[in-house]
């Protein structure tokens, strides 16, 4: 939003559309901080089991450890989707507010709704591509491995994010599908879908066996 209002004050000739304000906040969420801060709360809710001693009372309760991690990752699944609604209203809010000094175009309903789908899906994608950092946290028992990991994944987003390569590389991938560019470069579309959740059943199924049979 800034970015967009310094541009227009600029040049009072380009114009400040609800797009490029959604297209933009997008690239940083997907990119960049979406996936550092769904990864410290995947680590959180983790850790936190350990920390407080949660997970002694599973023994004694009808609750498997399978249905405990399996609701975990609902609960996180359900976290990251309240990030990216509230991410989708406050551009809203920000473009609606932008619009009483500064003319917005396309501040329409069908385009903030367009974008509503688009948030969720991305949302679909981060819950897919952060399995990796919760097996990470799972098998540390700590914040470091898993924020380590992320940082050097957000790195390398940055650095492939405009590539060939994008699309065979998973956090890079969901961005491009999500802004609808999945074949840029050679990696044809299917391949980015299966490379992602292939990436998040591996991350999945190695939480699952490595949890059930941790101590």
């Amino acid at each position: 939003m800034v970015n967009a209002v310094t541009k227009y004050l600029s040049d009072t000739q380009a114009d400040i559309s609800v797009f490029s304000l959604y297209e933009s906040a997008l690239m940083f969420l997907m990119l960049l901080f979406a996936p550092m801060v769904l990864t410290v709360l995947g680590a959180w809710m983790i850790c936190w089991e350990y920390t407080s001693g949660t997970l002694k009372n599973i023994s004694v309760i009808p609750v498997s450890r399978t249905a405990f991690l399996l609701g975990k990752l609902l609960f996180f699944a359900m976290l990251t989707f309240l990030f990216m609604l509230v991410s989708w209203l406050e551009i809203l809010v920000s473009a609606l507010v932008c619009n009483c000094f500064v003319p917005v175009t396309q501040l329409t309903i069908p385009s903030f709704l367009f974008f509503l789908i688009k948030m969720l899906y991305g949302g679909i994608l981060l819950c897919a591509t952060q399995t990796p950092f919760i097996y990470l946290t799972i098998r540390t028992k700590g914040f470091a491995a898993p924020l380590i990991a992320i940082a050097a994944v957000s790195l390398i987003n940055v650095v492939l994010s405009g590539s060939q390569i994008a699309g065979y590389y998973p956090w890079s991938a969901s961005y491009l599908l999500v802004m609808g560019r999945p074949s840029q470069g050679n990696c044809p579309v299917e391949l980015s879908i299966a490379i992602i959740w292939l990436m998040c059943l591996s991350g999945i199924t190695a939480s699952l066996l490595y949890f059930r049979k941790r101590d």
